[in-house]
């Protein structure tokens, strides 16, 4: 049997296309169409339809068209095709119009490999309905020595090897987030610009489906930095963040064997980050593979122009109110 090759194809007229083999356990094939709305015959249409799409369109130059990557938009909504259509559009503006952000994703590169060292996004595994859990220790982000955009490139480098999966495009996550051993330059050094791109990237560009999103012990100086993140968030999304005043309130959520040892659970957090950091590595051809893909970028400078976010009152007070902060 021949070796899956490590790069994908970005032709966009290939002679033939991946033959898809839905090979996950059953509790995702029964997800995928209770959530989704996808089976045999719908995943086979959509992905005929987006390939025709992608071939006729001029302003894609190159393109994966292989169904793993194509499905991580027709998952994300819900096997619209025009949505999806519209998704991956968004997602390519975005990785070629901010090449400091998306280039070059490599896992050997030596601030990535820093970064990598300490872990501050760990995969726990998934519960019991399917879902991936993530916990994120921001504190150990070095809010001295990396700057935001180094910390920015981390983030996508593990969303993208994570959007590989498809547990995960079907299944969705849910994402602990606590900001124990956190310092004012952890927070300080993120600009609103960096801020609005950060959230742009894990609420729409990069297709992560989120059941909950759980935060603790977020300091009050921290509070504004956050406020200013949420507000670039949709309200569906802001919905499904709770934050809690300390970690012991967040521990609740966890299913015992998730649960990490650094809390008094069953999960080994370092075995956890070796077997992620190994998943990570084992990808790292495909996901610099991305870099292959090419648009027009004349064209798609000025389809999702920055738009200027008013703070209003009524927000800012609502997001507060959320953050669980006294």
């Amino acid at each position: 049997m021949a070796s899956k090759p490590l790069r994908y194809s970005v032709d966009k007229n290939p002679e033939c296309y991946d033959e898809y083999k839905f090979t996950l356990p059953e509790l995702y094939r029964d997800l995928a169409k209770e959530e989704l709305r996808e089976d045999d015959s719908v995943r086979e249409k959509a992905l005929a339809e987006m390939r025709q799409w992608i071939v006729e369109n001029p302003h894609i130059r190159k393109c994966r068209t292989d169904a793993k990557f194509l499905l991580r938009f027709l998952r994300f909504r819900k096997f619209s095709v025009p949505m999806a259509c519209e998704a991956l559009e968004r997602y390519l503006a975005v990785r070629e119009l901010n090449p400091a952000w998306f280039k070059n994703l490599d896992c050997n590169d030596p601030t990535m490999k820093e970064i990598l060292a300490v872990q501050p996004m760990t995969y726990l595994g998934q519960d019991h309905t399917g879902r991936a859990v993530y916990l994120v220790r921001f504190g150990m982000f070095n809010g001295e020595k990396h700057t935001a955009q180094q910390d920015a490139r981390y983030m996508a480098l593990v969303l993208e090897t994570i959007l590989e999966w498809e547990d995960t495009q079907i299944g969705g996550c849910y994402a602990f987030i606590e900001y124990d051993r956190c310092t004012t330059s952890s927070f300080e050094k993120w600009s609103m610009t960096e801020l609005k791109l950060i959230m742009e990237i894990f609420s729409q560009t990069h297709p992560l489906r989120y059941s909950e999103i759980y935060g603790a012990q977020l300091p009050k100086y921290a509070v504004p930095v956050i406020e200013t993140l949420l507000s670039f968030a949709s309200p569906k999304l802001r919905e499904k963040i709770t934050c809690y005043k300390t970690i012991d309130e967040l521990e609740k959520h966890f299913e015992p064997a998730l649960k990490p040892s650094l809390y008094g659970g069953e999960a080994n957090l370092d075995e956890l980050n070796q077997a992620f950091r190994k998943r990570i590595e084992e990808q790292r051809e495909i996901i610099l593979g991305l870099d292959d893909m090419e648009i027009d970028i004349e064209h798609y400078a000025g389809v999702w122009a920055s738009e200027e976010t008013s703070l209003t009152d009524d927000i800012s007070e609502a997001v507060f109110k959320q953050l669980n902060i006294e």
